[in-house]
């Protein structure tokens, strides 16, 4: 049985560690002088702009859809893909259908905290392994990615995007032994990403 989405993940929480809450970021870019870009994920949010209720069968029909979670108390629905390209063809296809298609990407965003970092532990690097360990272990697309740092040094934590809630739950599984990572003499823990407080996604990157 999917597990139940709720309007909350769109919404913003103060970030610590305490207090979890599930969350979907909002368009991000390095530079506020440019227009922030909002980069496709395998989830979509499906709602009518209208405030009326919307059919399945709308979307039962769409390419490579895996799953769908209805929202009632909003009338809308989350919609799962099984890549990148079907969420994206979907997301093109429901906004010609329709003007009453209201359709964006959701997010989930994670805070991890990462010990063993150095000096001359290279962002990069660092970043790409990262990455590659959350692909690997939860089949996530990590589409925002960013190590904390005042000036040059490394705080040990940082947060990342992904692109559906199955991945960020596996990710913060206690049972499935995840939550706690290694990568080498890297380690660290997986939250969820609170901010009340965050006026701004100034410390996120557009690019991975």
């Amino acid at each position: 049985m999917p597990t139940k989405q709720t309007k909350s993940e769109t919404t913003k929480f103060s970030k610590t560690p305490k207090n979890e809450k599930v969350v979907k970021t909002e368009e991000h870019t390095d530079d506020k002088s440019k227009k922030a870009v909002r980069k496709p994920g395998r989830t979509l949010l499906l709602k009518s702009a209208s405030g009326g209720q919307l059919n399945s069968s709308v979307f039962t029909g769409l390419q490579g859809l895996n799953s769908h979670t209805e929202t009632k108390s909003t009338s809308s629905y989350f919609l799962t893909f099984n890549t990148v390209s079907d969420a994206v063809n979907a997301y093109k296809k429901l906004r010609n259908d329709s003007s009453d298609h209201r359709v964006k990407y959701s997010y989930y965003r994670v805070f991890f905290t990462m010990n063993g970092l150095t000096e001359s532990s290279d962002y990069n690097q660092v970043k790409k392994d990262l990455m590659e360990h959350v692909s690997k272990t939860a089949g996530a697309s990590v589409l925002y990615c960013k190590l904390y740092r005042q000036d040059t040094k490394f705080l040990g934590c940082g947060d990342f995007t992904i692109d559906t809630l199955d991945a960020m739950n596996t990710l913060l599984s206690k049972e499935g032994g995840l939550k706690d990572y290694t990568m080498g003499s890297l380690s660290g823990t997986f939250y969820r990403y609170n901010s009340k407080k965050d006026k701004s996604d100034d410390h996120l990157e557009s690019n991975v």
